[in-house]
C-alpha cells in the first residue's frame, strides 16, 4: 500500500514582516550571515563541566519531575510554545517544537525563568513535518513541527540558539538534560509551573526501552530515542511536551510523549532531531 503523503501547503500571517520572511526564504533563498554564537560556543569551560560532565555520581534529587529550579540564563534557547508546550531556538526566526502540539499557537515567549514574564513573538508560520502521523508505525513518529517568527527575537544572555548535535552524541548511559515549565505530577491538581526547572536522566538503550511495558515502547521507531530511569525518579510531564533534549549543550531531542510522569518502567520518549536534519534544512534554508 502506497502511503506517500500529499503535498502539504503551508500558511501563514501576510503581514508586512511575514511577507519579508517568506520572500527571503522562497524567493531569493537568501541565509542571512551567523552573527552570533551558538549555546555551546559560549559556555565557559567551568561552567560545561558544572553542568554537562557526568563522570562522577549523579545526584538523583526530587521533582520538571525530580529536577531543578534553573536560570533561563542556563538554557537560554528554551522559549514557551503557546502557553502549554515547550520549545527550542535554533535561530532568532526559528523555533523547534513537537508536531503535536498542534498548529494553533500565535505566541512563542522568550526570555525569561518566569512563564508569566516571558516576552511575546508573534508566529508568522507553522511547518509540521510532512510525515507526522502517517507513517503507520507509530502515532508520535515524526513528531517535529518548525515555527517561523515575525520577527527575530535578540541574541543575547537570556535568548540564544543551541545547534543541533549528532545522531552518535543519543547513546545509551548518556545523560540528557530537558527543561520546561511543566508540570511537577501527573495528577489533576498539577499545573503548570512559573518557574523554568531542568532535570538529567540518562538515554535508555532501545532494546531495554522496547521491553517496558505499555506505551507501546515497542513500537518506537528510528526517529525516536528513550531516557530515564527504570525505577522512575525523574522525567518530564505535561506541558513539557515540543521542550528540547540536551547533550553537551546541543539540541539532541524533542519532549514527544510519556505514560504518566517518573513512573516506574515508563521512560520518556523523545523524537531524534538530529535525523530531521535534511528536512529542517530544506524548511529553513539554514546551513545546520
Amino acid at each position: 500500500m502506497d502511503w506517500t503523503p500529499q503535498v502539504k501547503e503551508y500558511t501563514g500571517l501576510l503581514n508586512i514582516e511575514c511577507m519579508q520572511q517568506y520572500y527571503r526564504i522562497y524567493i531569493t533563498r537568501t541565509i542571512p550571515p551567523r552573527t552570533y554564537y551558538y549555546h555551546h560556543e559560549v559556555l565557559a569551560a567551568d561552567t560545561y563541566s558544572r553542568y554537562y560532565d557526568f563522570g562522577g555520581s549523579v545526584d538523583i534529587g526530587w521533582r520538571i519531575v525530580g529536577g531543578q529550579l534553573v536560570d533561563i540564563k542556563e538554557v537560554p534557547y528554551q522559549v514557551l510554545y503557546g502557553k502549554y508546550c515547550g520549545g527550542t531556538l535554533i535561530a532568532p526566526e526559528w523555533v523547534i517544537t513537537a508536531a503535536h502540539c498542534k498548529e494553533k499557537a500565535e505566541f512563542v515567549y522568550v526570555g525569561s525563568t518566569q512563564r508569566s514574564q516571558a516576552t511575546p513573538y508573534k508566529i508568522c508560520a507553522h511547518y509540521t513535518h510532512p510525515l507526522w502521523n502517517q507513517s503507520k508505525l507509530h502515532t508520535h513518529d515524526y513528531d517535529y513541527q518548525l515555527i517561523l517568527l515575525e520577527k527575530a527575537v535578540p541574541v543575547t544572555a537570556t535568548t540564544r540558539p543551541i545547534a543541533i548535535g549528532n545522531i552518535g552524541d543519543v547513546r545509551p548511559g548518556v545523560m540528557i538534560g530537558i527543561s520546561g515549565w511543566g508540570h511537577l505530577s501527573y495528577s489533576k491538581k498539577s499545573r503548570m509551573q512559573d518557574y523554568l526547572r531542568r532535570v538529567f536522566v540518562p538515554v535508555m538503550a532501545d532494546e531495554l526501552c522496547k521491553e517496558m511495558p505499555d506505551g507501546n515502547y515497542n513500537m518506537i521507531t528510528p526517529r525516536m530515542f528513550c531516557a530515564g530511569y527504570i525505577n522512575g525518579t525523574k522525567d518530564s510531564c505535561q506541558g513539557d511536551s515540543g521542550g528540547p533534549a540536551v547533550v553537551n549543550a546541543k539540541l539532541v531531542g524533542i519532549v514527544s510523549y510519556g505514560v504518566g510522569c517518573a513512573g516506574a518502567g515508563h521512560p520518556g520518549v523523545y523524537s531524534l532531531v538530529p535525523v530531521a536534519r535534511q528536512w529542517i534544512r530544506s524548511v529553513t534554508g539554514l546551513p545546520l
